[in-house]
């Protein structure tokens, strides 16, 4: 069977990927979760229905071409003010804001990829074949500077500086390899309308090699 794949590249000056592990006071994984590249490729396109889906299978961190800064991942603090459920309305209290204490990645670029999957349970055929029609209008967006909603590098205060097609400029930091240990992968069970239930990547699979990251 064809298989119908997409990619796009991201950049920004600062990426928020929250650690659940860092609790109040996040910190950012080097890499976006699988659950955070599904949700920039669907920012630019995606069905409601969920006939066809995207399913990101690896990103790449990328820099300028012959940048000195290969090989490293920079870190920044980032302080923002409360916006959850569990802030103060009280009219007494509407002043005394809590405020979080973040660390962001800095100036990061990254190259998505990703396949569309069939998730209509029905064989494709020539002229109803969603995955194409998926593919074709993620593309065609994607050329023009359309989206659905705008993307975001985590934190919806963190727009991109570029998103678009996949750059010339730019090179994938082979020099970069990391142990992260235990990733999240998704809060959900299910790609469309799961149930609460979070998957991690550990082991072999929460390794960057070569400045690839693969989502298992």
């Amino acid at each position: 069977m064809k298989t119908y794949e997409v990619n796009m590249e991201v950049a920004g000056h600062l990426a928020m990927w929250s650690r659940p592990d860092t609790g109040s006071s996040p910190t950012s994984y080097p890499v976006p979760t699988w659950s955070a590249a599904k949700g920039l490729f669907e920012a630019i396109a995606f069905f409601k229905d969920g006939r066809a889906w995207i399913n990101p299978i690896r990103v790449e961190l990328c820099k300028a071409n012959n940048s000195a800064r290969a090989g490293s991942i920079q870190f920044q603090q980032y302080m923002t003010n409360y916006g959850g459920p569990l802030r103060e309305t009280s009219l007494i209290n509407r002043k005394a804001n809590h405020q979080l204490a973040a660390l962001a990645i800095v100036e990061p670029c990254y190259r998505l990829y990703a396949r569309i999957e069939n998730g209509a349970d029905q064989p494709l055929r020539f002229g109803d074949n969603p995955c194409h029609a998926l593919q074709a209008m993620f593309e065609r967006r994607l050329k023009k500077g359309q989206c659905y909603h705008t993307p975001c590098l985590g934190w919806s205060e963190f727009v991109p500086s570029y998103w678009g097609p996949i750059r010339e400029s730019t090179e994938v930091d082979t020099e970069i390899n990391l142990n992260l240990v235990s990733v999240l992968k998704s809060m959900f069970d299910a790609p469309v309308q799961g149930q609460f239930s979070p998957q991690f990547q550990q082991g072999e699979a929460a390794w960057v090699k070569d400045g690839v990251f693969r989502y298992a």
